[in-house]
């Protein structure tokens, strides 16, 4: 991973842009398997497989992992008028946390309001997911 890292920053032939660009890829495709993992484990839990005690602990160690890669993105380097960019994925990646935590509260209180808070801050994600991804579209 550090050698990923390092062709990414140190390569003189990249503009500000690209590196933003790659960077910010970079995230997207852990966001990506971190949700697609975690929706997984939901498929289980409507199947049946995973009780509503055990989905909470499952939604409680993505969460934090959700926390790690919010970080991460709070640390990337942005070129001039791009901040945007930058904002919107994590807000993308706070409305899909939020979603997760007041899902687990659905599951622990079986209160419809938070299952469909959980609902409303996942459409919300995707608001924000949409804003980055256009700039990935043009510029990677």
């Amino acid at each position: 991973m550090v050698s990923i890292v390092l062709a990414i920053f140190f390569n003189p032939f990249k503009s500000n842009i690209q590196v933003f660009s790659d960077s910010l890829s970079a995230l997207v495709s852990k966001s990506q398997e971190l949700t697609r993992k975690y929706q997984e484990e939901v498929g289980k839990w409507n199947m049946k497989k995973h009780d509503n005690l055990t989905m909470v602990t499952i939604t409680d160690r993505y969460l934090s992992q959700f926390e790690e890669l919010e970080n991460e993105a709070r640390n990337l380097s942005v070129p001039n008028g791009h901040d945007n960019i930058k904002n919107s994925f994590i807000r993308s990646l706070e409305s899909e946390a939020a979603s997760y935590e007041h899902f687990k509260n659905y599951l622990i209180t079986e209160n419809r309001t938070e299952d469909q808070l959980s609902n409303d801050n996942l459409s919300l994600a995707y608001q924000y997911e949409k804003v980055y991804a256009d700039f990935l579209l043009k510029n990677h």
